[in-house]
Formats: C-alpha cells, structure tokens, sequence
C-alpha cells in the first residue's frame, strides 16, 4: 500500500493476464539503491516545474515490478504519484493488449539479464515517434554497455548522468539461502566475485569454500536480523550484492534542453 499522503494509481483494465512473456532470472531480483533515486531527483523536480505541477502530483510510471520498494523510496524523496504494479505484465503493454497507465515520465531499472533493454528502448522509441518530434520522457537505469550496443537508437538530446561511485544495488530476495539455484555473474564469467563470500549468490566450482561460505550465511542472517538495508534503501533484510557499472539515460522530451541545463547549473 501507499505511504500517508502518496496517490495509488490502478493500471487501466484489460485482457487478462498471460504468462510472462519474457523469461525470468531470479538474478535480476534486485531493487534500486536509494542514492540511484536521490541523484535522479532533482531532474524530476525540474520536470514537475515546466509541467506546472507540484512534484508530488508528478506522474512517475515503473514497469518493472521487484518488490516493490520504488514507491517508498520515491515517495520519501516527495514524489508521491508513482505506478508500480505487481499484477501487470509489461510486455503486455509493450504488444499493446493493454495500454500504459497515464503518466509524465517512465523512470525504470530494467532486469539487466536476456533482451530486457533492448525491449523497453525500442518500446521507449517507438512511442516516441508517435509523439510529433516531442520524444518520449525516460529515466532509465541500465547497464553502462547499452548505450553500445549496435540496436541502440536514443532519442534526439538524450544524456547520461553517471555516478561517482558504482551503484550496490540491493537482493530483494535477500541471503545465499534464498538464492541456492542463482549462481553469480561475475563468478561465472569470471570465476571471481568483487562481494566475495559475502555475495548473497551462488559461486561454484575451483576456489568454493564451503566453511567460508557457512560462515557467510552466518553473518548475512545476523544483518538481517538487525534490519541490515545494504546501503541505504531496500529495508526488511535486503542483502547488498555486487556493484554494477551502470548509469541513467535520461530523456525529457521537449524540456530535456531546459531541463538539463538547469540541473548542469
């Protein structure tokens, strides 16, 4: 449920649900840091102005479910009008058997796994060019590779805003426990891991260290306990995993000029 003072939004009614149209990787399980948010906050505020709205009536849609934790953590930051719904496939919306919600900007962190990105900017653009050379409004977390990738097309006067520091993000699942069949990325490709046994994933083969990781567990049940957040957002437990090289690809539509430029200044 909503925070005191915020506005729900129900997605419009449509066909019923299908199965997930795009396979899921429980690896992907992983909420948004509050920092992320804090540094993209500014550029909303200065959305809400040039729309004429204060920036709790600003409508912020994400498609992607996790669990959750965007509407609190928006929310905490004044932008209390936030869409994120469980019970919506956004693919759905993306084949158009159901239209999106009515909102000002999508700001999303999109699974970093399968073809994930690659659908939401395609999706991203094609609305945009039905737009009459406005552009569609994004705010869009991804991985720092995207903006390389051979199908990426970006609107007219998009920009990135890259942080200082990389982005620990926070395992909404939480623990090695909850996390047995996911073996970790970086172990798999690289047969290391930067968390080292304290990564909530799974690390097999040559160097695994069955005390070490009991002795992990351990520790990770202990922070839970005590309310551990994993780097300032995510509450309830949540287990900070891996930093990833990721930023925000932004674009504003027609206000991305004047809104860029105040938040430079």
């Amino acid at each position: 449920a909503p925070r005191p003072g915020s506005t729900h939004r129900d997605m419009p009614t449509g066909s019923k649900r299908k199965a997930p149209s795009a396979p899921r990787d429980p690896a992907d399980d992983c909420e948004t840091p509050d920092v992320a948010y804090a540094h993209i906050a500014p550029l909303l505020r200065k959305l809400a102005q040039r729309l004429g709205k204060p920036p709790g009536a600003l409508r912020i849609w994400d498609p992607y479910y996790c669990a959750g934790g965007v509407k609190a953590r928006l929310d905490a930051l004044g932008f209390g009008d936030v869409v994120n719904d469980p019970d919506v496939d956004f693919y759905d919306v993306v084949d158009g058997s159901r239209p999106p919600p009515p909102h000002d900007i999508c700001v999303t962190n999109p699974p970093f796994s399968g073809n994930h990105a690659r659908r939401l900017f395609e999706y991203l653009n094609s609305r945009g060019e039905r737009s009459e050379g406005k552009g569609t409004r994004f705010v869009v977390l991804a991985p720092e590779y995207v903006h390389r990738k051979a199908w990426f097309k970006a609107p007219r006067g998009t920009f990135f805003m890259v942080p200082s520091r990389r982005y620990s993000f926070v395992a909404a699942r939480g623990g090695r426990r909850e996390n047995t069949a996911v073996e970790c990325r970086h172990w798999r490709r690289e047969r290391s891991c930067p968390r080292g046994e304290t990564c909530p994933f799974v690390h097999v083969g040559p160097g695994f260290d069955p005390e070490g990781e009991r002795a992990a567990e351990e520790a990770r049940r202990a922070r839970a306990n005590a309310g551990f957040s994993g780097g300032g957002g995510g509450g309830g437990g949540g287990v900070t995993v891996a930093p990833f090289d990721c930023f925000w690809h932004c674009h504003l539509g027609e206000f991305t000029g004047s809104v860029a430029a105040a938040w430079r200044q």
